[in-house]
């Protein structure tokens, strides 16, 4: 299968609404640039990229070619300019950084100089076209700058304590620390749960085929590998279409009780059903004959690369110097 390169493609074309308003949300909500500056401070994202790269086998041209080649080929098909470097995880690997995490998965670390990471068990259950769409997702979170909070999310509690800390040491000022914690927490969770549903569109669009992406989110959800040659992903598909979802205060509730923070790949019915409805829109098809029509993104609260709180539009950080939009 020949696959259309988007040339030009912009994170807006395919970007989820409820992603950009989620992000709004959270970047209004109180105590979040405390957060960032811990987290820049503390040098966080390097110890996160040192972590990986000191443990984990890096993927090349000559070690694993045809997985290499495969990242190759989504970084062009998504206008992504410098292919990031990849590294594969044993299947285990999260157990000691205490981080719940699906293995099916790939995750990316590092703002500046990004790490794609995936299971080795992914290398072992996914076929070329579905390892092309979770690729896929992490250049589309690469694109639309989502490293930088979902790094900061899987390290909310130490950083938080931090920012409750600070705050606790001012005289009553205890129950607003706890108070910023707790919006903080929703408003990054739920950012979370919407920036999947973009990087989900990036993963269709690197991948073109929706057979794929329908098996490989069958294989998220649980389908045993005894299965794989008899499945039929038609089933899925019509799961996908009956989900209802739940209501945005029911959600919410759900949000306050659940640790959904360090639970990557959640409610994968949940994000079939929204791609589909994507692709039943016209919309994914526009965007591979690029005749996308898109408005421009409105100026972002923080720079996604150190983030510098913006207090008017620039083009480009005054801290960093790195380019406001991708």
């Amino acid at each position: 299968m020949e696959l259309a390169t988007l040339d030009g493609l912009a994170p807006r074309e395919y970007e989820h609404h409820l992603d950009q308003k989620a992000l709004d949300a959270l970047e209004k909500t109180a105590g979040l640039d405390v957060l960032v500056k811990k987290f820049n401070d503390f040098g966080v994202e390097r110890f996160l990229r040192l972590e990986f790269i000191g443990s984990n086998l890096k993927i090349t041209p000559s070690s694993l070619p045809d997985v290499y080649e495969i990242l190759e080929e989504a970084c062009e098909v998504l206008n992504l300019k410098t292919t990031p470097e990849i590294y594969v995880r044993p299947d285990d690997y999260f157990r000691k950084l205490e981080v719940t995490t699906n293995n099916l998965e790939g995750i990316t670390v590092g703002v500046n100089n990004p790490v794609i990471i995936i299971s080795s068990i992914c290398l072992e259950t996914f076929t070329n076209s579905e390892l092309r769409f979770i690729l896929g997702c992490e250049i589309g979170r690469l694109k639309s700058q989502h490293i930088l909070y979902q790094n900061i999310a899987w390290i909310f509690p130490t950083l938080s304590g931090t920012v409750s800390g600070l705050l606790a040491s001012i005289p009553g000022a205890s129950l607003l620390a706890s108070s910023i914690s707790g919006g903080l927490y929703l408003a990054l969770v739920n950012w979370l749960r919407m920036a999947d549903y973009t990087a989900d569109r990036a993963g269709l669009l690197a991948c073109q085929d929706i057979n794929a992406v329908m098996t490989a989110m069958a294989k998220i959800a649980g389908l045993p590998k005894r299965y794989f040659d008899s499945f039929n992903v038609d089933d899925f598909v019509t799961q996908a279409r009956e989900f209802e979802g739940f209501s945005d205060n029911t959600y919410n509730k759900i949000l306050k009780g659940l640790s959904l923070a360090v639970r990557d790949q959640a409610f994968t019915i949940a994000r079939a059903n929204e791609l589909l409805k994507w692709i039943d829109s016209g919309n994914y098809q526009a965007v591979l004959e690029r005749k996308t029509k898109i408005q421009a993104a409105p100026p972002p609260s923080f720079c996604r690369h150190c983030g510098f709180k913006i207090e008017v539009a620039h083009a480009f950080c005054p801290n960093c110097g790195n380019a406001l939009s991708a």
